[in-house]
């Protein structure tokens, strides 16, 4: 039996549970309704389950319901959820988010979800990924981004753990473009904004400071062309990246990074009050033009454009 928490969300995310042990139950929900939980587990915190679940990979499998509840799908109705293991030790959650009367094409897949977690959390490789379903060929060339990607271990539901190179074989990616960086673990950008694009724009406003970083840790090694984006509600900021691919479309923009992590944050997109874009103003490659047309369709918020 679970405890109601008059938090839809929150109790639903507990519902997600009751598979587990008791014990375990117990502790993962203590964790999950606390405030401060932001869709991840620390090294600390992964300890303490281990300590009533010994087994890391069946572990990964007990939470993929749980990362499931954060799906948004209200085109498909198809809640995908995954779980990934970094090499830090801290256990990540992501799901699929659709966005309604906008292209599929934005859509964000659950495998790119954990991934960015992970990425926006500072962490540099991952090492086992659950997922509820199979990832589709868009996931699986995304996931090829990713250093030693090869040697990632995919957890697939009613299956023993297999390879990454086992749902790839004969794969396309950065090597085969003579590029050596990796997603995650890529330079940062040396970016500098000079106040150029809006004379009247404050630039010691914390919002502008999280696009630039965005934007420094972009990873756009193909078209050279960093940018970033930084949400704000009235409970914190949300930055988002830009994570090229080798294969182009499978890209993921900076406005789907910072939605990422707004929306694994437990935040409404109405909630949003300020959006900035940071890109170059001679891009090869604009996000401007597909961010305007997605922030348009989840709230009256305007862009706040600045190039450097």
């Amino acid at each position: 039996m679970h405890l109601l928490l008059n938090d839809p969300k929150l109790d639903k995310q507990v519902i997600s549970l009751q598979h587990l042990n008791p014990a375990l139950q117990n502790v993962i929900s203590c964790m999950i309704t606390k405030a401060t939980f932001k869709a991840f587990f620390t090294p600390q915190q992964v300890d303490k389950l281990l300590s009533h679940q010994p087994d890391i990979e069946l572990l990964l499998r007990d939470l993929v319901p749980l990362a499931q509840t954060y799906s948004h799908a209200p085109i498909s109705n198809f809640h995908v959820g995954s779980v990934a293991l970094a090499s830090s030790g801290a256990i990540y959650l992501g799901a699929n988010i659709e966005f309604e009367r906008q292209s599929l094409s934005q859509t964000v897949h659950a495998e790119q979800a954990v991934i960015t977690n992970v990425w926006l959390n500072g962490e540099t490789q991952i090492e086992k990924l659950a997922v509820s379903a199979t990832p589709c060929g868009h996931c699986r060339q995304f996931i090829n981004e990713l250093a030693q990607a090869q040697q990632l271990q995919i957890l697939l539901p009613l299956q023993p753990s297999i390879s990454f190179s086992s749902l790839l074989p004969l794969s396309f990616g950065p090597d085969d473009l003579g590029v050596s960086d990796r997603l995650m673990q890529s330079q940062r950008n040396n970016v500098n904004y000079y106040d150029n694009s809006n004379n009247d724009y404050p630039t010691n406003d914390p919002l502008l400071d999280s696009a630039l970083n965005a934007t420094k840790n972009s990873f756009s090694p193909y078209s050279k062309s960093p940018s970033g984006v930084a949400i704000e509600t009235d409970n914190g900021i949300y930055s988002g990246q830009y994570a090229e691919n080798c294969a182009y479309n499978p890209s993921l923009s900076p406005m789907q990074s910072a939605l990422i992590c707004l929306h694994l944050a437990k935040q409404e997109f109405s909630a949003i009050r300020r959006v900035i874009l940071m890109e170059s103003s001679n891009a090869q490659v604009s996000q401007k033009s597909a961010s305007q047309q997605l922030l348009a369709q989840l709230t009256d918020v305007p862009l706040t454009y600045l190039t450097y």
